[in-house]
């Protein structure tokens, strides 16, 4: 099943972190390594990663750098206990994130804890109540990345309603054992071209996040996407969707820190 948990690491380095995705993308596959180096090999190779990593700050402000808060989602239903296991074995002696000396201080894994924590069954999400609407906040920059002539990579940082929809569904249809048929998906991606429209948006901001060894523009803020299909499939589909983005995030690089989003 989905989970999400927060690790709250504490450093007696005042520096601050200067490249928070791209350590933590490290930290997690050394973690990784240590439980099972062919599976953090496998995984490192995979396509579309089955974890999403993002770098929060922490609250309140830990002012010089002493603080770093992470949020790990994990999407492969064998990968929670065992990364669990071994961040808590490993946390005792420290963690490095770059050059940073860290210690685990805390893990958060529940929504009592914080409400970007928690876990959710595959069933659960599939009987997510069904929406015209989804409501997501964008909380770091998000950007989609499509193809282009020539193999090269088109980044679209703007919250684009059709590229939403197809980020979620095609994650999904990747690691949920309840995928659509494919027919089925289809069907839904035709309707989401033709009848989505985004009709609301708030503290929608520009900027640019490092992710892996680039650069990239992205959006944060409040987005509403209508969709006036009146097909109850897709009303369905868009409940599921919109409760899965809080484990999945949406759009390119969500394993270095990109396209952390929430339902509201």
């Amino acid at each position: 099943m989905p989970h999400a948990f927060l690790l709250h690491l504490t450093s007696s380095d005042p520096r601050p972190l200067r490249y928070p995705g791209l350590y933590a993308h490290g930290l997690f596959f050394a973690l990784l390594g240590k439980l099972d180096p062919a599976l953090a090999a496998a995984v490192h190779a995979a396509p579309r990663k089955p974890f999403t990593l993002a770098a929060l700050e922490p609250s309140p402000p830990a002012g010089r750098g002493g603080e770093v808060v992470l949020r790990i989602t994990t999407l492969d239903d064998g990968l929670f206990g065992p990364l669990l296991g071994v961040l808590l074995r490993e946390g005792v002696d420290g963690l490095a994130l770059g050059d940073h000396p860290y210690r685990l201080a805390r893990v958060v894994a529940t929504p009592q804890g914080s409400p970007l924590a928690g876990r959710r069954t595959w069933e659960e999400l599939a009987a997510a109540p069904p929406t015209r609407c989804l409501r997501l906040r964008f909380r770091t920059p998000t950007v989609f990345a499509t193809s282009k002539p020539g193999r090269r990579a088109r980044h679209t940082p703007l919250p684009d309603p059709l590229l939403i929809a197809k980020s979620l569904l095609s994650s999904w249809q990747h690691h949920s054992p309840l995928r659509f048929p494919e027919v089925e998906a289809a069907a839904l991606l035709a309707v989401f071209e033709l009848d989505l429209e985004l009709t609301r948006f708030a503290d929608l901001r520009f900027e640019r996040a490092q992710a892996a060894k680039g650069f990239f523009p992205g959006f944060t803020g409040a987005v509403e996407v209508h969709c006036h299909s009146d097909s109850l499939e897709a009303q369905r589909a868009l409940g599921i969707l919109q409760a899965y983005a809080f484990y999945a995030g949406v759009g390119a690089k969500t394993a270095y820190g990109l396209g952390l989003t929430t339902p509201y």
